[in-house]
């Protein structure tokens, strides 16, 4: 499967109206677009949009119902099957060929914000990795990348630069958005292509000059080079600008495109943004928080940019259940600032329904977690040094349930 397969299973919009590079979001944010799957003309180029937005979207490509989105996600294998198949390319003569926007006036530049960086060689799927990256347009044939120590691909870059190498890599843009979601999610080093074929039912590879890569609408081949520019400002998850920081420069080999193709755009802070971000940290938490107590759903919520706040729904069986729920969750996801723990009869998906259990099921004397000087998210801008406390709130049931029944 791909892009276009995906595209099949959702509705989205179509604008024939042409605007710059530079007038995407003002044209999503005028257009109401925040969470619907669109296909812009940009510079006469499709560039596609919010096709992950939400987590309806999601489970579209998933055939589940939200409501089991964490605990389906919780239960998915890292061996599905991946299959080599032959993709129709052809060759661009630079980077200026893509429709790369410009988000933000305060922006360093241009950026890819959707490139997956596929690293590994040869024919077994179990030595390669997949991960986003954002790019920054340098020129014609160079761009500057942001890596997060200690992650997969600044380690396999780190080894390379140690070993007076470059590290080769293919950037996929615009795979099937389930690949997307495998390459947003932290999973053990080269189980990305199992976890993707597993959630795909199968993943099908090209061999794109000796990097076998999912079937994309776009495929960049370079290297990422020992040479450090400046990367940034450019906005982050909580829609504050991230600082000016030393990045290596990818040095461009080629580029490949399908007839007519896709650019893929994920909105910096924008809905998409945290989707992927967030929702890949549900089911670890589920799955920390079940080892615990009767766990019936975890969902990352708006309000914390779906990153940083998590509401837990547990089946209660003791008192001492919400706060153990509240720790696992924290060891499940380092990032998490602030959790909520409520009954299976609250709706998680309700803000109201959750404040109502805050309201009728909490004392802070009795049922506040507070953890602080933790290590947080280095996202949160009012940490300082990565240093944050965090909050657990218990608003599950104490004692006899008969008080707590709702009758209206």
């Amino acid at each position: 499967m791909n892009f276009r397969d995906g595209m099949k299973r959702v509705s989205y919009r179509v604008f024939d109206e042409e605007i710059s590079h530079g007038e995407i979001v003002r044209f999503i944010t005028e257009k109401g677009l925040e969470k619907t799957p669109a296909v812009l003309n940009v510079e006469g180029k499709n560039v596609a949009t919010n096709f992950i937005a939400t987590r309806e979207l999601l489970c579209k490509y998933l055939n589940i119902p939200v409501s089991e989105l964490a605990r389906y996600l919780s239960k998915i294998e890292m061996s599905g099957k991946v299959v080599e198949k032959k993709t129709d390319y052809h060759e661009l003569e630079s980077l200026k060929d893509l429709p790369v926007p410009r988000y933000f006036e305060g922006d360093a530049g241009r950026y890819i914000t959707a490139g997956i960086i596929v690293t590994g060689n040869g024919n077994d799927y179990r030595s390669y990795n997949a991960s986003f990256h954002r790019m920054l347009i340098l020129d014609r044939r160079r761009m500057a990348v942001r890596l997060v120590p200690p992650r997969h691909t600044y380690l396999r870059w780190k080894s390379a630069v140690e070993e007076d190498g470059e590290l080769e890599i293919a950037v996929s843009i615009s795979p099937h958005p389930l690949f997307m979601l495998a390459s947003a999610t932290r999973v053990d080093e080269g189980m990305e292509y199992g976890y993707a074929a597993s959630l795909m039912g199968r993943l099908e590879v090209s061999d794109v000059d000796g990097i076998l890569v999912p079937d994309s609408e776009i495929v960049i081949r370079g290297r990422i080079t020992s040479e450090m520019v400046d990367e940034g400002p450019f906005i982050d998850i909580t829609g504050t600008y991230d600082r000016v920081r030393k990045a290596p420069v990818i040095e461009v080999d080629a580029i490949y495109a399908k007839e007519d193709f896709y650019f893929y755009s994920i909105t910096p802070a924008g809905y998409e943004h945290q989707i992927l971000m967030g929702i890949p940290h549900e089911p670890e938490i589920y799955r920390a928080v079940a080892r615990v107590c009767r766990v019936r759903n975890v969902v990352m919520t708006a309000g914390g940019r779906h990153y940083l706040h998590a509401v837990i729904q547990i089946e209660k069986v003791t008192d001492g259940d919400g706060k153990n729920a509240i720790l696992a969750a924290f060891s499940a996801h380092p990032s998490l600032k602030h959790v909520v723990v409520v009954d299976d009869d609250i709706d998680v998906y309700s803000m109201e329904d959750v404040e109502y259990a805050i309201a009728t099921r909490f004392q802070a004397d009795r049922d506040l977690l507070l953890v602080t000087n933790a290590r947080g998210s280095s996202l949160d801008p009012s940490a300082r040094d990565n240093i944050t406390a965090k909050m657990g709130i218990d608003a599950t049931f104490k004692g006899g349930r008969e008080k707590y029944m709702r009758i209206y």
